[in-house]
């Protein structure tokens, strides 16, 4: 082959070996910018991305709220008088709280794994004394994501003294539409209502209330250090000191 014909073939690839040589360092670039991105975060993870309303790889799908398919079971229901009221910070306009009902509940864990943002609202509705339907938005204490138990409190909100008149008939217990408890007021509220009559949240079976009279607790705190003794029982797991403080479950719980 003749130095000419080599000459012109060697100028007709060199572009074409450019190119290979850009191409791969442009690559080998990205791969290593990735790494290095990859790298801070493991090191760092407050730099990564804000946490949003999915689940990480260890935490199950949210389902579809509110559904028939999603209501918890109420385990244990107890009334409450509480002698020194407090503002409930599960509604924005943050109502006194003299009395209500603590409550056990076992329910899907796809619901109960914890999330960064907005989780399905825990709601409960009830017939009053005079036939009206009352709806508040439930406090809750631990998630119950490995036990399937949550520990819970249904506040009642309404302007009489004792919500004596709030009773237990027609309970309904469910997850609604995912919110920040914070945010939620009286007109969401019925707005739920209204979802879960379309959904066809149904009272369940009747409930047994626990004690013939309600059980009187001096304040908001003693409310928790309750809430805590249920915890120690039915979700050891996130039990502040890790050991029951009262008897054990039952085994078929």
């Amino acid at each position: 082959m003749s130095s000419e014909i080599i000459q012109m073939k060697n100028e007709t690839m060199a572009p074409k070996k450019l190119n290979n040589f850009l191409t791969a360092n442009v690559i080998a670039c990205c791969i290593a910018g990735t790494s290095a991105i990859a790298l801070g975060q493991a090191v760092n993870p407050a730099q990564n991305n804000p946490a949003q309303n999915n689940p990480g790889p260890a935490l199950p799908a949210l389902p579809a709220t509110p559904s028939i398919d999603t209501v918890p079971m109420i385990v244990s229901l107890q009334p409450v008088t509480i002698k020194e009221s407090y503002a409930t910070d599960f509604r924005s306009e943050h109502q006194q709280v003299s009395s209500g009902w603590l409550m056990v509940i076992r329910g899907d864990s796809r619901i109960l794994a914890p999330r960064a943002l907005a989780e399905p609202l825990l709601l409960a509705s009830g017939t009053g004394a005079d036939g009206s339907v009352w709806i508040e938005s439930v406090e809750w204490f631990n998630h119950g994501f490995i036990s399937g138990y949550r520990v819970c409190f249904i506040p009642s909100t309404a302007q009489e003294k004792s919500g004596a008149d709030r009773t237990t008939q027609g309970l309904r217990v469910w997850f609604g539409s995912p919110k920040l408890p914070e945010s939620v007021d009286a007109k969401a509220l019925q707005s739920e209502l209204k979802e879960a009559d379309r959904a066809g949240i149904v009272a369940g079976i009747a409930v047994k209330v626990e004690g013939s009279a309600p059980k009187v607790i001096a304040n908001r705190e003693e409310l928790v250090t309750t809430a805590n003794a249920l915890i120690a029982r039915w979700a050891p797991d996130e039990s502040q000191d890790g050991a029951s403080t009262v008897p054990a479950a039952p085994a078929n719980k």
